[in-house]
């Protein structure tokens, strides 16, 4: 095979390498990588065929309007290693000029830091794939990772808080605030226009109908970040809050002082260190299964999530995080949380209700009956009580009076008028009250209305709709038997 047929073959292998990426792209559809790959493809090769006509290396290229297939990878490879070296001065110059980059975190004196980096409790692995199988279904993969929409959000409104109260507010991603009624506190925050990559063409933060700036929020007075990834630590977001207090993991601190934030109010945590920040607020810094960096290096900080005990409910920031047995250990620790008291509560209601139901049902039904067959109205009174009790106690933290009032009354209500014995009724009415809460819900999304008045408001529907058969049927009852006794009288 002759140079100029080779040159051909590879030719004829770029075009169709050129048209199925082209049809890939527009079988995907959106997919910028790609059309990256396509724009870079094609400068590529017209930038060959340009310097192919110009002087260089032209010794022994008499022809330059008809290059050699020689003439065109000697020119291929000098831009090639010039695009190298542009990208290796480029990162850096970057990683040492840019200030997003963050400080230097140096070593630490910790169990977790060793080999010149920090580690997982657990060994594990960042990918589940190879590398450049992991790199080829980012270039060609679904693109399912971008919303095809702007994402629906609602304005942020500052609600006065009781004093037992705690409100906790997600702003999309990794952002969240947390407040009483004199605390305000920052998850991650990333606002306004912060960005997840320092880099031009980096990815960037979906699309919201409400961008939420920190002058859309109270004070803030502490701010808590997980790890150091971009998505998680903003350099302009965390300058925009120097006035807080900021909790942070291991090395962290260095890139906060590097932005200006003053030292005194960065305190830095190991795994399982412990804080009062006042009375009523502890805090603890919890492992998590992740990794961290914003540089060429990795985890030369550390990564972890937070246990916060804030005026009275207990509180888990997971960070991010894969699933680690030290879920189990911080909850035997730190907890149990607010989610586990319900439903322990939850499982205690039930139980005991089950134990007590016959001198329950017996006691409702005729108290002589329940005595005569040795049974004690008065203590299953008490045990109804503290069942109604415990109920309320353990709903209010999560629902509120006007719901528990509501679900008390309405799902038993309904249930009573189809239901054909007590464990008919009191299964009836747990399905109802699914029934209720799930069409409130959806009310409440269908038509953007409050999720709590909008259950009361299912109830009620529910309740009307169901009376209505109910007494229609009831009336025709009554007329029957009244006509048979008339015939039974004539």
């Amino acid at each position: 095979m002759t140079p100029d047929e080779h040159h051909k073959k590879i030719k004829s292998a770029g075009k169709v390498t050129l048209l199925l990426t082209l049809m890939l792209w527009f079988y995907r559809n959106n997919l910028q990588s790609i059309n990256f790959l396509i724009l870079l493809v094609l400068l590529i090769r017209v930038s060959i065929n340009l310097l192919c006509r110009t002087s260089v290396y032209s010794k022994k290229e008499p022809d330059l309007q008809h290059p050699s297939f020689k003439r065109k990878a000697k020119i291929f490879s000098t831009m090639g290693l010039f695009f190298i070296v542009i990208i290796l001065l480029s990162a850096t110059a970057f990683l040492n000029l840019s200030p997003q980059v963050g400080g230097d975190p140096g070593s630490y004196d910790s169990p977790n830091y060793y080999d010149g980096k920090f580690n997982n409790l657990n060994e594990t692995s960042v990918s589940t794939g190879s590398f450049f199988g992991t790199l080829l279904d980012y270039m060609v993969g679904d693109d399912d990772r971008q919303p095809d929409v702007v994402l629906p959000t609602k304005e942020y409104q500052n609600i006065p808080l009781n004093q037992s109260d705690v409100s906790i507010t997600w702003f999309g991603h990794s952002t969240i605030l947390i407040q009483s009624h004199n605390t305000t506190i920052l998850m991650d925050p990333i606002l306004g226009d912060g960005e997840l990559d320092p880099l031009i063409f980096g990815p960037s933060p979906f699309a919201y109908e409400h961008t939420y700036g920190i002058e859309d929020l109270p004070q803030v007075d502490y701010v808590f970040i997980s790890h150091d990834h971009y998505d998680h630590l903003d350099m302009g977001t965390i300058q925009s809050l120097a006035g807080a207090e900021f909790f942070v993991p291991l090395g962290v601190k260095s890139h906060l002082t590097t932005w200006d934030i003053p030292t005194e109010n960065v305190i830095e945590f190991d795994w399982y260190d412990e804080y009062n920040v006042t009375s009523e607020f502890f805090i603890a810094l919890t492992p998590s299964q992740h990794f961290s960096g914003r540089g060429l290096s990795g985890d030369n900080t550390l990564w972890g999530s937070w246990v916060l005990d804030f005026n009275g409910h207990k509180i888990f920031f997971s960070g991010d995080s894969g699933y680690s047995e030290e879920y189990a250990q911080i909850g035997d620790k730190y907890g149990p949380f607010d989610i586990a008291i319900i439903w322990g509560g939850g499982a205690f209601v039930l139980i005991l209700l089950v134990i007590s139901w016959h001198s329950l049902f017996a006691s409702t039904v005729n108290v002589e009956i329940a005595q005569a067959e040795g049974m004690r109205p008065e203590q299953a009174n008490i045990v109804l009580m503290l069942l109604m009790a415990v109920v309320i106690a353990i709903s209010m933290k999560i629902v509120g009076v006007l719901l528990i009032t509501s679900m008390l009354i309405f799902p038993a209500a309904i249930a009573r008028r189809f239901a054909t014995g007590p464990e008919h009724m009191a299964v009836l009415a747990a399905i109802v009250g699914i029934l209720v809460v799930f069409g409130g819900m959806f009310g409440s999304l269908h038509w953007d209305t409050p999720s709590g008045p909008s259950i009361v408001v299912a109830a009620s529907v529910f309740f009307i709709i169901t009376a209505i058969p109910a007494t229609s049927f009831q009336m025709i009852k009554n007329s029957s038997i009244e006509k048979i006794i008339l015939r039974k009288n004539k």
